[in-house]
Protein backbone atom coordinates (compact mmCIF):
# COMPACT_ATOMS: atom_id res chain seq x y z
CA UNK A 1 0.00 0.00 0.00
CA UNK A 2 1.26 3.46 -0.75
CA UNK A 3 2.53 5.77 2.05
CA UNK A 4 0.98 8.90 1.13
CA UNK A 5 -2.33 7.13 -0.14
CA UNK A 6 -3.79 5.94 3.46
CA UNK A 7 -2.20 8.30 5.64
CA UNK A 8 0.40 8.15 7.95
CA UNK A 9 1.97 4.79 7.29
CA UNK A 10 5.34 3.65 8.05
CA UNK A 11 7.57 1.25 5.17
CA UNK A 12 9.48 -1.44 5.40
CA UNK A 13 10.02 -3.51 8.46
CA UNK A 14 8.10 -0.81 10.57
CA UNK A 15 5.17 -1.29 8.12
CA UNK A 16 5.54 -4.75 8.84
CA UNK A 17 4.90 -3.97 12.63
CA UNK A 18 2.44 -1.27 12.19
CA UNK A 19 0.16 -3.58 10.29
CA UNK A 20 0.92 -6.02 12.36
CA UNK A 21 -0.76 -4.26 15.23
CA UNK A 22 -3.73 -2.24 13.88
CA UNK A 23 -4.57 -4.44 10.72
CA UNK A 24 -5.11 -2.81 7.36
CA UNK A 25 -8.72 -1.18 8.42
CA UNK A 26 -7.55 0.66 10.88
CA UNK A 27 -8.50 4.63 10.76
CA UNK A 28 -6.53 7.72 9.91
CA UNK A 29 -7.50 9.45 13.07
CA UNK A 30 -3.78 11.61 14.52
CA UNK A 31 -2.44 11.74 10.70
CA UNK A 32 -1.82 15.30 11.73
CA UNK A 33 0.49 13.98 14.70
CA UNK A 34 3.90 14.58 13.27
CA UNK A 35 3.34 18.24 11.62
CA UNK A 36 1.75 19.08 15.18
CA UNK A 37 4.79 17.73 17.01
CA UNK A 38 7.19 19.62 14.35
CA UNK A 39 5.45 22.44 15.15
CA UNK A 40 5.70 22.05 18.82
CA UNK A 41 9.72 21.22 18.77
CA UNK A 42 9.96 24.46 16.78
CA UNK A 43 8.20 26.53 19.12
CA UNK A 44 9.77 25.19 21.89
CA UNK A 45 12.96 26.12 21.21
CA UNK A 46 12.25 29.20 20.50
CA UNK A 47 10.83 30.23 23.46
CA UNK A 48 13.34 28.71 25.26
CA UNK A 49 16.17 29.97 23.14
CA UNK A 50 15.21 33.16 21.23
CA UNK A 51 13.37 35.29 23.45
CA UNK A 52 15.73 38.26 24.57
CA UNK A 53 18.32 37.50 26.81
CA UNK A 54 21.19 39.20 25.31
CA UNK A 55 21.35 43.23 27.35
CA UNK A 56 20.87 44.16 30.45
CA UNK A 57 17.04 44.13 30.18
CA UNK A 58 15.21 41.37 29.30
CA UNK A 59 12.40 41.47 27.00
CA UNK A 60 9.58 39.25 25.88
CA UNK A 61 10.90 40.08 22.49
CA UNK A 62 12.58 37.29 19.91
CA UNK A 63 15.74 37.25 17.92
CA UNK A 64 15.17 37.77 14.75
CA UNK A 65 17.35 34.42 13.59
CA UNK A 66 19.09 31.30 15.60
CA UNK A 67 21.95 29.47 14.43
CA UNK A 68 20.86 25.88 14.33
CA UNK A 69 23.47 24.06 16.29
CA UNK A 70 24.47 26.51 18.88
CA UNK A 71 21.48 28.59 19.02
CA UNK A 72 23.16 31.90 19.58
CA UNK A 73 21.56 34.71 18.09
CA UNK A 74 22.19 36.08 14.39
CA UNK A 75 24.22 39.74 14.66
CA UNK A 76 24.90 42.42 11.88
CA UNK A 77 27.68 44.05 11.89
CA UNK A 78 27.57 47.74 11.01
CA UNK A 79 30.11 50.02 11.35
CA UNK A 80 31.91 49.14 14.82
CA UNK A 81 28.55 48.08 15.87
CA UNK A 82 27.20 44.51 16.33
CA UNK A 83 23.36 44.09 16.35
CA UNK A 84 21.04 41.13 17.94
CA UNK A 85 18.67 41.68 15.37
CA UNK A 86 14.45 41.64 16.48
CA UNK A 87 12.84 43.08 13.33
CA UNK A 88 9.09 42.71 14.60
CA UNK A 89 7.49 42.99 10.98
CA UNK A 90 9.47 39.67 10.58
CA UNK A 91 8.15 37.95 13.17
CA UNK A 92 4.36 37.85 11.90
CA UNK A 93 4.53 34.47 10.82
CA UNK A 94 6.09 33.29 14.66
CA UNK A 95 3.08 34.83 16.29
CA UNK A 96 0.41 33.36 13.81
CA UNK A 97 2.20 30.09 14.68
CA UNK A 98 2.25 30.43 18.69
CA UNK A 99 -1.45 32.05 18.36
CA UNK A 100 -2.41 28.81 16.13
CA UNK A 101 -0.78 26.06 18.42
CA UNK A 102 -2.50 27.13 21.38
CA UNK A 103 -5.56 27.25 19.82
CA UNK A 104 -5.30 23.39 18.77
CA UNK A 105 -3.33 21.96 21.52
CA UNK A 106 -5.00 24.34 24.78
CA UNK A 107 -1.44 24.66 25.67
CA UNK A 108 -1.36 28.37 26.95
CA UNK A 109 2.45 29.00 27.04
CA UNK A 110 2.63 29.76 23.28
CA UNK A 111 -0.11 32.15 22.82
CA UNK A 112 0.92 33.95 25.93
CA UNK A 113 4.49 34.44 24.54
CA UNK A 114 3.11 35.82 21.17
CA UNK A 115 0.63 38.28 23.07
CA UNK A 116 3.50 39.01 25.49
CA UNK A 117 6.32 40.36 22.75
CA UNK A 118 3.13 41.80 20.72
CA UNK A 119 2.28 44.14 23.45
CA UNK A 120 5.44 44.57 24.61
CA UNK A 121 6.35 46.02 20.62
CA UNK A 122 3.57 48.08 20.49
CA UNK A 123 4.03 50.04 23.71
CA UNK A 124 7.95 49.83 23.49
CA UNK A 125 9.02 49.99 19.83
CA UNK A 126 6.41 52.88 18.96
CA UNK A 127 8.06 55.17 16.73
CA UNK A 128 7.51 59.24 17.62
CA UNK A 129 4.30 59.18 15.09
CA UNK A 130 2.99 56.30 15.91
CA UNK A 131 4.65 53.54 13.51
CA UNK A 132 6.95 50.93 15.11
CA UNK A 133 10.71 50.41 14.44
CA UNK A 134 10.07 47.24 12.24
CA UNK A 135 10.57 46.51 8.15
CA UNK A 136 12.72 47.03 5.91
CA UNK A 137 14.96 49.41 7.09
CA UNK A 138 14.68 49.50 10.71
CA UNK A 139 14.75 46.65 13.00
CA UNK A 140 15.37 46.39 17.45
CA UNK A 141 18.69 45.78 18.57
CA UNK A 142 18.19 43.57 21.82
CA UNK A 143 21.74 44.22 22.63
CA UNK A 144 21.22 47.37 23.29
CA UNK A 145 17.30 48.05 23.43
CA UNK A 146 17.34 50.82 20.94
CA UNK A 147 16.20 51.23 17.44
CA UNK A 148 19.15 50.17 14.64
CA UNK A 149 19.70 50.77 10.71
CA UNK A 150 21.37 52.49 8.28
CA UNK A 151 18.75 55.08 8.23
CA UNK A 152 17.43 56.86 10.95
CA UNK A 153 14.00 58.52 9.67
CA UNK A 154 12.88 55.42 7.09
CA UNK A 155 9.72 53.67 7.53
CA UNK A 156 9.14 50.22 4.75
CA UNK A 157 6.82 47.59 4.22
CA UNK A 158 6.80 45.14 1.36
CA UNK A 159 4.45 42.83 1.06
CA UNK A 160 3.99 42.81 4.54
CA UNK A 161 0.50 41.99 6.61
CA UNK A 162 1.33 41.64 9.94
CA UNK A 163 -1.04 39.65 12.50
CA UNK A 164 -3.47 43.09 13.65
CA UNK A 165 -6.12 40.67 14.96
CA UNK A 166 -3.45 39.57 17.63
CA UNK A 167 -2.35 43.35 18.45
CA UNK A 168 -5.49 44.33 17.93
CA UNK A 169 -6.57 42.05 20.85
CA UNK A 170 -3.55 43.22 23.57
CA UNK A 171 -3.60 46.74 22.58
CA UNK A 172 -6.04 48.38 20.55
CA UNK A 173 -5.61 51.94 21.06
CA UNK A 174 -1.98 51.45 20.02
CA UNK A 175 -3.13 49.32 16.83
CA UNK A 176 -5.52 51.45 15.77
CA UNK A 177 -2.76 54.60 15.98
CA UNK A 178 -0.64 52.09 14.39
CA UNK A 179 -3.09 51.60 11.16
CA UNK A 180 -4.16 55.11 11.02
CA UNK A 181 -0.26 56.30 10.70
CA UNK A 182 0.78 53.82 7.81
CA UNK A 183 -1.82 55.23 5.90
CA UNK A 184 -0.94 58.60 6.94
CA UNK A 185 2.61 58.44 6.61
CA UNK A 186 2.75 56.59 2.88
CA UNK A 187 -0.06 58.59 1.45
CA UNK A 188 1.65 61.88 -0.45
CA UNK A 189 -1.17 62.67 -2.30
CA UNK A 190 -4.97 61.81 -1.40
CA UNK A 191 -6.45 63.05 -4.40
CA UNK A 192 -4.41 61.06 -6.15
CA UNK A 193 -3.82 58.43 -4.27
CA UNK A 194 0.06 58.99 -4.75
CA UNK A 195 2.26 57.12 -1.83
CA UNK A 196 5.58 56.34 -1.16
CA UNK A 197 7.14 53.36 -0.33
CA UNK A 198 9.32 55.30 2.41
CA UNK A 199 7.44 56.81 5.11
CA UNK A 200 9.31 59.45 8.03
CA UNK A 201 8.89 57.92 11.28
CA UNK A 202 9.25 61.41 13.08
CA UNK A 203 6.94 63.72 11.59
CA UNK A 204 3.48 63.82 13.01
CA UNK A 205 0.94 62.51 10.73
CA UNK A 206 -2.88 62.01 10.77
CA UNK A 207 -4.77 60.13 7.96
CA UNK A 208 -6.97 62.84 5.67
CA UNK A 209 -10.34 60.47 5.74
CA UNK A 210 -12.10 63.69 4.82
CA UNK A 211 -10.00 64.48 1.87
CA UNK A 212 -11.66 65.07 -1.62
CA UNK A 213 -10.40 61.80 -4.40
CA UNK A 214 -10.40 62.48 -7.68
CA UNK A 215 -12.39 59.67 -9.06
CA UNK A 216 -11.79 60.15 -13.11
CA UNK A 217 -8.31 60.36 -13.51
CA UNK A 218 -5.66 59.27 -16.18
CA UNK A 219 -3.36 55.96 -14.51
CA UNK A 220 -0.17 55.86 -14.22
CA UNK A 221 0.58 59.45 -13.35
CA UNK A 222 3.65 61.41 -12.73
CA UNK A 223 4.77 61.76 -9.54
CA UNK A 224 5.08 65.03 -8.17
CA UNK A 225 8.31 64.32 -6.66
CA UNK A 226 10.68 61.33 -6.65
CA UNK A 227 8.49 58.95 -4.53
CA UNK A 228 8.15 55.35 -5.97
CA UNK A 229 4.58 53.72 -5.43
CA UNK A 230 5.57 50.41 -5.86
CA UNK A 231 2.74 47.60 -6.13
CA UNK A 232 4.21 45.80 -2.88
CA UNK A 233 3.76 48.69 -0.97
CA UNK A 234 -0.20 48.10 -1.48
CA UNK A 235 -0.46 44.89 0.49
CA UNK A 236 0.39 46.47 3.86
CA UNK A 237 -1.73 49.44 2.54
CA UNK A 238 -4.65 47.60 1.70
CA UNK A 239 -4.25 45.66 4.93
CA UNK A 240 -4.30 47.80 7.50
CA UNK A 241 -7.44 50.36 6.44
CA UNK A 242 -9.27 46.69 6.09
CA UNK A 243 -8.28 45.34 9.91
CA UNK A 244 -8.76 48.87 10.85
CA UNK A 245 -12.38 48.27 9.15
CA UNK A 246 -13.04 45.10 10.59
CA UNK A 247 -11.76 45.79 14.35
CA UNK A 248 -12.20 49.32 14.34
CA UNK A 249 -15.56 49.23 12.34
CA UNK A 250 -14.43 52.45 10.81
CA UNK A 251 -16.33 52.75 7.59
CA UNK A 252 -13.87 55.97 6.03
CA UNK A 253 -11.11 52.79 6.42
CA UNK A 254 -13.04 51.11 4.09
CA UNK A 255 -14.16 53.62 1.70
CA UNK A 256 -10.51 54.58 1.29
CA UNK A 257 -9.90 51.15 0.50
CA UNK A 258 -11.80 50.76 -2.01
CA UNK A 259 -10.60 53.56 -3.48
CA UNK A 260 -6.70 52.30 -3.15
CA UNK A 261 -7.57 49.28 -5.32
CA UNK A 262 -9.92 51.31 -7.97
CA UNK A 263 -6.95 53.21 -8.77
CA UNK A 264 -5.09 49.56 -9.71
CA UNK A 265 -8.15 49.03 -12.07
CA UNK A 266 -7.88 52.21 -13.81
CA UNK A 267 -4.38 51.66 -14.53
CA UNK A 268 -5.27 48.94 -16.95
CA UNK A 269 -4.20 49.11 -20.18
CA UNK A 270 -7.44 49.86 -22.31
CA UNK A 271 -6.31 47.43 -25.02
CA UNK A 272 -4.81 44.62 -22.52
CA UNK A 273 -6.11 44.89 -19.62
CA UNK A 274 -2.27 44.91 -18.25
CA UNK A 275 -1.54 47.15 -15.58
CA UNK A 276 2.31 47.71 -14.73
CA UNK A 277 4.37 47.84 -11.30
CA UNK A 278 3.79 51.43 -9.79
CA UNK A 279 0.48 53.91 -9.90
CA UNK A 280 3.11 56.65 -10.73
CA UNK A 281 6.37 57.49 -12.08
CA UNK A 282 9.30 59.64 -11.79
CA UNK A 283 10.73 62.00 -14.20
CA UNK A 284 13.77 60.14 -13.90
CA UNK A 285 12.81 56.81 -14.57
CA UNK A 286 15.13 54.03 -13.95
CA UNK A 287 13.59 51.86 -16.44
CA UNK A 288 13.70 54.58 -19.04
CA UNK A 289 17.49 54.54 -18.15
CA UNK A 290 17.39 50.85 -18.84
CA UNK A 291 15.39 50.45 -21.96
CA UNK A 292 14.93 53.21 -23.39
CA UNK A 293 16.78 52.85 -25.98
CA UNK A 294 14.54 50.24 -27.28
CA UNK A 295 11.79 50.91 -25.75
CA UNK A 296 11.13 54.63 -26.02
CA UNK A 297 7.90 55.51 -24.11
CA UNK A 298 8.95 52.75 -21.27
CA UNK A 299 8.80 53.85 -17.17
CA UNK A 300 8.35 51.51 -14.04
CA UNK A 301 4.65 52.17 -14.30
CA UNK A 302 4.18 50.41 -17.73
CA UNK A 303 5.98 47.04 -16.92
CA UNK A 304 5.09 43.88 -16.08
CA UNK A 305 8.09 42.78 -14.94
CA UNK A 306 10.09 41.32 -11.23
CA UNK A 307 11.72 44.40 -10.84
CA UNK A 308 12.50 45.58 -7.44
CA UNK A 309 10.16 42.56 -6.40
CA UNK A 310 7.20 44.56 -7.89
CA UNK A 311 5.33 42.55 -10.14
CA UNK A 312 0.98 43.48 -9.31
CA UNK A 313 0.16 40.22 -10.42
CA UNK A 314 2.24 38.00 -7.81
CA UNK A 315 1.38 39.84 -4.75
CA UNK A 316 -1.35 42.07 -4.96
CA UNK A 317 -4.51 39.76 -6.30
CA UNK A 318 -3.52 36.74 -3.80
CA UNK A 319 -3.70 39.71 -1.04
CA UNK A 320 -6.78 41.64 -2.25
CA UNK A 321 -8.22 38.18 -1.91
CA UNK A 322 -7.19 37.34 1.42
CA UNK A 323 -8.38 40.80 2.61
CA UNK A 324 -11.71 40.51 1.10
CA UNK A 325 -12.39 36.90 3.47
CA UNK A 326 -12.36 39.19 6.40
CA UNK A 327 -14.83 41.51 4.69
CA UNK A 328 -17.03 38.39 3.86
CA UNK A 329 -17.06 37.24 6.97
CA UNK A 330 -18.10 41.09 8.53
CA UNK A 331 -21.01 41.32 6.64
CA UNK A 332 -22.87 44.65 5.35
CA UNK A 333 -20.95 46.88 3.30
CA UNK A 334 -17.50 45.48 3.99
CA UNK A 335 -18.91 42.13 2.38
CA UNK A 336 -20.04 44.23 -0.77
CA UNK A 337 -16.46 45.50 -0.88
CA UNK A 338 -14.97 42.28 -0.29
CA UNK A 339 -17.38 40.74 -3.26
CA UNK A 340 -15.46 43.60 -5.65
CA UNK A 341 -12.87 43.01 -4.62
CA UNK A 342 -12.58 39.26 -5.49
CA UNK A 343 -14.15 40.14 -9.06
CA UNK A 344 -11.15 42.50 -9.98
CA UNK A 345 -8.47 40.18 -8.33
CA UNK A 346 -10.16 37.34 -10.48
CA UNK A 347 -10.21 39.21 -13.70
CA UNK A 348 -6.81 40.55 -13.33
CA UNK A 349 -5.58 37.03 -12.98
CA UNK A 350 -6.91 36.05 -15.70
CA UNK A 351 -5.62 38.57 -17.74
CA UNK A 352 -2.78 38.02 -16.66
CA UNK A 353 -2.87 34.05 -17.29
CA UNK A 354 -4.23 35.14 -21.24
CA UNK A 355 -1.92 37.53 -21.76
CA UNK A 356 1.73 36.85 -20.44
CA UNK A 357 1.95 32.92 -19.87
CA UNK A 358 3.99 30.56 -22.12
CA UNK A 359 2.12 27.20 -21.63
CA UNK A 360 5.21 26.30 -23.96
CA UNK A 361 8.31 27.47 -22.13
CA UNK A 362 6.35 27.17 -18.47
CA UNK A 363 7.05 31.00 -17.64
CA UNK A 364 5.64 34.36 -17.59
CA UNK A 365 7.12 36.87 -20.32
CA UNK A 366 7.74 40.29 -19.04
CA UNK A 367 5.93 42.91 -21.12
CA UNK A 368 4.00 46.54 -21.76
CA UNK A 369 1.26 46.95 -20.21
CA UNK A 370 0.25 47.57 -24.16
CA UNK A 371 1.20 43.84 -24.93
CA UNK A 372 4.92 44.34 -25.93
CA UNK A 373 7.25 41.87 -25.03
CA UNK A 374 10.05 43.18 -23.49
CA UNK A 375 14.01 43.33 -24.98
CA UNK A 376 15.12 42.80 -21.63
CA UNK A 377 18.19 40.85 -23.21
CA UNK A 378 19.26 44.70 -24.75
CA UNK A 379 18.57 46.49 -20.85
CA UNK A 380 21.80 48.63 -19.99
CA UNK A 381 23.14 48.25 -16.88
CA UNK A 382 22.83 50.63 -14.24
CA UNK A 383 20.40 50.60 -11.43
CA UNK A 384 19.01 47.70 -12.81
CA UNK A 385 20.39 44.57 -15.10
CA UNK A 386 19.36 42.90 -17.67
CA UNK A 387 18.46 39.94 -15.52
CA UNK A 388 15.84 42.42 -13.55
CA UNK A 389 13.50 41.58 -17.03
CA UNK A 390 13.78 38.34 -17.30
CA UNK A 391 10.66 36.03 -17.81
CA UNK A 392 9.46 35.05 -14.58
CA UNK A 393 8.78 31.31 -13.58
CA UNK A 394 5.77 29.97 -11.14
CA UNK A 395 6.33 29.40 -7.66
CA UNK A 396 3.96 28.94 -5.09
CA UNK A 397 2.57 32.51 -4.62
CA UNK A 398 1.17 32.32 -8.21
CA UNK A 399 -0.33 29.17 -7.61
CA UNK A 400 -1.83 29.78 -4.20
CA UNK A 401 -3.26 33.02 -6.29
CA UNK A 402 -4.78 31.35 -8.99
CA UNK A 403 -6.33 27.87 -6.22
CA UNK A 404 -7.55 30.69 -4.26
CA UNK A 405 -9.23 32.47 -7.21
CA UNK A 406 -10.95 28.80 -8.31
CA UNK A 407 -12.21 28.34 -4.60
CA UNK A 408 -13.73 31.90 -4.38
CA UNK A 409 -15.12 31.89 -7.58
CA UNK A 410 -15.32 28.38 -8.92
CA UNK A 411 -14.16 30.15 -12.45
CA UNK A 412 -12.83 26.89 -14.13
CA UNK A 413 -10.47 29.06 -16.14
CA UNK A 414 -8.62 29.64 -13.01
CA UNK A 415 -8.88 25.76 -12.51
CA UNK A 416 -7.29 25.23 -16.26
CA UNK A 417 -4.12 27.84 -14.66
CA UNK A 418 -3.64 26.04 -11.72
CA UNK A 419 -3.37 22.63 -13.56
CA UNK A 420 -0.60 24.52 -15.72
CA UNK A 421 1.31 26.00 -12.70
CA UNK A 422 0.92 22.39 -10.64
CA UNK A 423 3.00 21.00 -13.77
CA UNK A 424 5.13 23.29 -13.73
CA UNK A 425 5.73 22.56 -9.72
CA UNK A 426 6.35 19.08 -10.20
CA UNK A 427 2.78 18.37 -8.18
CA UNK A 428 1.50 16.45 -11.48
CA UNK A 429 -1.65 16.80 -13.08
CA UNK A 430 -4.82 17.99 -11.20
CA UNK A 431 -7.06 17.09 -14.25
CA UNK A 432 -10.42 18.65 -14.43
CA UNK A 433 -12.39 19.87 -10.77
CA UNK A 434 -14.16 16.58 -11.49
CA UNK A 435 -11.40 14.62 -10.77
CA UNK A 436 -10.80 13.43 -14.51
CA UNK A 437 -7.35 12.97 -16.39
CA UNK A 438 -5.53 13.83 -12.32
CA UNK A 439 -2.16 11.62 -11.85
CA UNK A 440 -0.57 14.03 -8.52
CA UNK A 441 3.13 13.58 -8.19
CA UNK A 442 2.71 11.68 -4.53
CA UNK A 443 6.76 11.63 -5.28
CA UNK A 444 7.14 15.19 -5.93
CA UNK A 445 10.56 16.15 -3.75
CA UNK A 446 9.50 19.83 -3.97
CA UNK A 447 9.68 21.33 -0.04
CA UNK A 448 7.67 24.82 -1.50
CA UNK A 449 6.08 25.48 1.80
CA UNK A 450 3.76 27.80 -0.29
CA UNK A 451 2.23 24.91 -1.95
CA UNK A 452 0.87 23.51 0.43
CA UNK A 453 -1.54 26.23 1.09
CA UNK A 454 -2.80 26.06 -2.73
CA UNK A 455 -3.40 22.38 -1.96
CA UNK A 456 -5.43 23.10 0.89
CA UNK A 457 -7.29 25.53 -1.13
CA UNK A 458 -8.08 22.91 -3.49
CA UNK A 459 -8.99 20.62 -1.00
CA UNK A 460 -11.63 22.93 0.37
CA UNK A 461 -13.54 23.66 -2.94
CA UNK A 462 -13.50 20.53 -4.25
CA UNK A 463 -14.07 18.80 -0.63
CA UNK A 464 -11.44 16.00 -1.88
CA UNK A 465 -8.70 14.80 0.63
CA UNK A 466 -6.47 13.43 -2.21
CA UNK A 467 -5.02 17.14 -2.03
CA UNK A 468 -4.50 16.72 1.66
CA UNK A 469 -2.53 13.79 0.76
CA UNK A 470 -0.48 15.97 -1.40
CA UNK A 471 0.09 18.55 0.69
CA UNK A 472 1.64 15.93 3.11
CA UNK A 473 4.09 14.93 0.85
CA UNK A 474 5.11 18.50 0.80
CA UNK A 475 5.03 18.23 4.22
CA UNK A 476 7.04 15.22 4.76
CA UNK A 477 9.89 17.08 2.55
CA UNK A 478 9.80 19.49 4.89
CA UNK A 479 9.89 17.82 7.99
CA UNK A 480 13.23 16.25 6.77
CA UNK A 481 15.14 19.96 6.88
CA UNK A 482 14.27 20.13 10.53
CA UNK A 483 17.37 20.02 12.51
CA UNK A 484 17.60 18.22 15.73
CA UNK A 485 17.67 21.70 17.55
CA UNK A 486 13.60 21.92 16.45
CA UNK A 487 14.67 24.38 13.52
CA UNK A 488 14.06 24.82 9.40
CA UNK A 489 17.21 26.21 7.99
CA UNK A 490 17.23 26.25 4.19
CA UNK A 491 19.52 23.96 2.51
CA UNK A 492 23.30 24.60 3.11
CA UNK A 493 22.52 27.65 6.05
CA UNK A 494 23.30 27.42 9.91
CA UNK A 495 21.22 30.05 10.38
CA UNK A 496 17.27 29.69 10.90
CA UNK A 497 14.36 32.46 11.28
CA UNK A 498 12.46 32.44 14.19
CA UNK A 499 9.88 33.93 11.79
CA UNK A 500 10.04 31.15 9.58
CA UNK A 501 7.06 30.30 7.43
CA UNK A 502 7.26 26.48 7.20
CA UNK A 503 6.10 25.78 10.71
CA UNK A 504 2.75 28.02 10.08
CA UNK A 505 2.26 26.25 6.85
CA UNK A 506 2.67 22.57 8.99
CA UNK A 507 0.46 24.10 11.28
CA UNK A 508 -2.14 24.83 8.82
CA UNK A 509 -2.27 21.36 7.08
CA UNK A 510 -2.30 20.19 11.07
CA UNK A 511 -4.93 21.53 11.76
CA UNK A 512 -7.28 20.86 8.03
CA UNK A 513 -6.20 17.54 8.84
CA UNK A 514 -8.03 17.26 11.74
CA UNK A 515 -10.60 19.35 10.80
CA UNK A 516 -9.80 22.38 12.75
CA UNK A 517 -9.03 24.60 10.29
CA UNK A 518 -11.74 27.72 11.46
CA UNK A 519 -9.07 28.27 14.89
CA UNK A 520 -6.34 29.17 12.87
CA UNK A 521 -5.03 32.23 12.08
CA UNK A 522 -6.04 33.19 8.63
CA UNK A 523 -3.17 32.11 6.26
CA UNK A 524 -1.74 35.57 4.67
CA UNK A 525 0.71 35.95 1.86
CA UNK A 526 3.31 38.25 4.01
CA UNK A 527 7.05 39.58 4.06
CA UNK A 528 10.18 39.26 6.14
CA UNK A 529 13.12 41.51 5.32
CA UNK A 530 15.98 43.46 6.76
CA UNK A 531 17.60 46.10 3.94
CA UNK A 532 20.90 47.16 5.49
CA UNK A 533 24.59 47.45 4.57
CA UNK A 534 26.58 44.96 6.16
CA UNK A 535 30.19 45.11 6.95
CA UNK A 536 30.83 41.64 7.93
CA UNK A 537 33.64 39.40 6.35
CA UNK A 538 32.86 39.15 2.92
CA UNK A 539 32.01 35.54 2.90
CA UNK A 540 29.39 35.44 5.00
CA UNK A 541 27.22 37.10 2.71
CA UNK A 542 26.07 37.66 -0.99
CA UNK A 543 26.45 40.98 -2.16
CA UNK A 544 23.20 42.67 -4.42
CA UNK A 545 25.16 43.70 -7.21
CA UNK A 546 27.26 47.28 -6.75
CA UNK A 547 24.64 48.06 -3.92
CA UNK A 548 26.54 47.92 -0.55
CA UNK A 549 23.18 46.98 1.01
CA UNK A 550 22.04 43.54 1.42
CA UNK A 551 19.79 41.60 2.90
CA UNK A 552 19.39 39.76 6.04
CA UNK A 553 18.30 36.24 4.41
CA UNK A 554 21.45 36.80 2.16
CA UNK A 555 23.48 37.11 5.16
CA UNK A 556 21.91 34.06 6.89
CA UNK A 557 18.97 32.25 5.99
CA UNK A 558 18.84 31.67 1.91
CA UNK A 559 15.57 31.69 0.39
CA UNK A 560 14.90 34.71 -1.55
Amino acid sequence: MDRMSRGRIPTGALAVIWLTLIGPGAGYAGEEEPYLQAVGRFADTVLEQGRDRYGDQRTPLFADGLHVQTLQPATWRWQDQTWVLSNFASQQPLLRTLDGLTALTGQPQYRQAAEDAARYALRHLTTPNGLLYWGGHFAWDLQQDRPVGQYADIHELKNHQPYYRLMWRVCPAETARLLETIWAGHILDWSRLDYNRHASVRKPVRPQWDHPFAQDLEVPFPAQGENLSFVNVTPPLLHSSVMLGVLGDDANALTWTRRLLYRWQQARDPGTGLSGGQLSYRKNDRAQQALGHVHPTINEAKIIADYHQSNRYHDLPLTQMQNAIALLAQGGAGAELGREMIRWASDDLKVYARRSFDPNAGVFRTLMTDGTPLQWQAAKKGYYIPASFAPRAPDGFILWGYALAYRLTSDEAHWQMVRRLARCLSLGDVGTPGGNERALNFGTASTDWRCIYALLELGQARHEREFLRLASRLADNLLRTQTATGLFPQPGRQWARTGDEVPLALLHLAAALAGKSELMPAAMRDSRFFHCEYHGPLEDYQKKRDDKRTYDDLVYYGGR
